[in-house]
């Protein structure tokens, strides 16, 4: 047996597709719960509405544009997962540790340039998303512009939240870990963890759940 290949299969194995339909569905939720389910709706138009207007190797581009976006949402899984391992741990052995790990260790690295390059398999398929979206791009104007652009930008929100969630559970399966060897050992670092679910979204102060409470309000009324 050799450890290195098997770690990479584990690896592998949690950007399954299954989990991804998981994370997507607890996203799209949230954005509900959040009243922002608008541009999943936008998103959904935008596909009907360029049905009419692509040519079949235009449509045959975008399936594969979406196609590909899918696959890096599969590998943020793993990738976010990792680096929430590390920041778990990072912030109960370290007690000078990095205020906002999610930012800089997901978001600077996987999201923005140069960092991208370092990942070749994620960085290759986003040029090959970037470059059918130009191509098609430039056949469209007006409202067919707008929607094809719509779609890209709603992949993108829906990787944030791909690496925000992945990211999440490697934390707190960091510090389960924590608690299982030491006790109190989250107990120690509450403030960090406070921080970090709140930075992520996961946590909210009285005042923004009042208010979230005042938007369902409005929208259900």
């Amino acid at each position: 047996m050799f450890i290195e290949d098997e770690l990479k299969q584990l690896t592998q194995k949690i950007g399954s597709d299954e989990l991804l339909d998981k994370i997507l569905r607890a996203y799209l939720k949230e954005m509900k719960e959040e009243c922002f389910d608008d541009i999943e709706k936008e998103y959904q138009e935008s596909k009907c509405g360029l049905e009419t207007l692509l040519t079949d190797k235009q449509k045959q581009a975008e399936k594969e544009m979406e196609k590909l976006f899918v696959e890096n949402m599969k590998y943020s899984i793993g990738f976010g997962f990792r680096k929430g391992i590390f920041a778990g741990f990072q912030q109960y052995l370290v007690e000078e540790s990095t205020k906002d790990s999610f930012d800089k260790y997901v978001h600077q690295e996987i999201l923005q340039m140069p960092n991208m390059q370092k990942y070749t398999e994620f960085f290759n398929r986003q040029t090959e998303i970037n470059k059918a979206f130009e191509e098609i791009q430039s056949c469209l104007k007006g409202e067919g512009s707008e929607q094809l652009t719509t779609i890209y930008s709603s992949y993108e929100e829906k990787e944030l939240g791909v690496l925000r969630y992945s990211f999440y559970m490697g934390y707190r399966y960091a510090l389960s870990i924590v608690e299982e060897i030491d006790l109190l050992g989250v107990a120690k670092i509450t403030d960090k963890v406070l921080y970090t679910e709140y930075t992520l979204g996961f946590t909210m102060t009285g005042k923004e759940k009042e208010q979230r409470a005042k938007r369902y309000i409005q929208a259900v009324e």
